[in-house]
């Protein structure tokens, strides 16, 4: 599914617009972290119903896929040369910050209700 959509993403901005390899890549990081966000968010909300044991689990498997998904799409862009690695990393990074600050402040809320809860 990702590697679909950011082939997608790399034809669009081809047929669509006469960006560069800076805008592509940046373009491609910025649409497949959106992605991310979106899924991961999808993604902890439904586990954090299900315990926070799950939900860890969840997160960092989540955290090391995302780290894996990165680093290989970085060394396709190195190899092919369709967009430029340094502004996809960057860009995708942004992203993926916001991405952890909302896991983090959702598992904060969890905590916080599971307190009220037990007291």
């Amino acid at each position: 599914m990702f590697g679909f959509f950011i082939a997608f993403l790399v034809v669009a901005s081809v047929l669509f617009g006469s960006l560069d390899q800076q805008g592509r890549g940046r373009l491609v990081g910025a649409g497949l972290g959106l992605l991310n966000l979106l899924v991961g968010y999808l993604m902890t909300r439904r586990t954090l119903r299900h315990g926070l044991k799950t939900a860890m689990t969840t997160i960092a498997s989540g955290f090391l896929g995302r780290l894996v998904v990165i680093t290989a799409v970085t060394l396709v862009f190195q190899r092919t040369g369709l967009a430029d690695p340094t502004s996809f990393a960057l860009t995708f990074m942004v992203f993926f910050l916001v991405h952890l600050v909302v896991e983090v402040l959702m598992v904060h809320r969890s905590l916080g209700a599971a307190r009220k809860a037990v007291q």
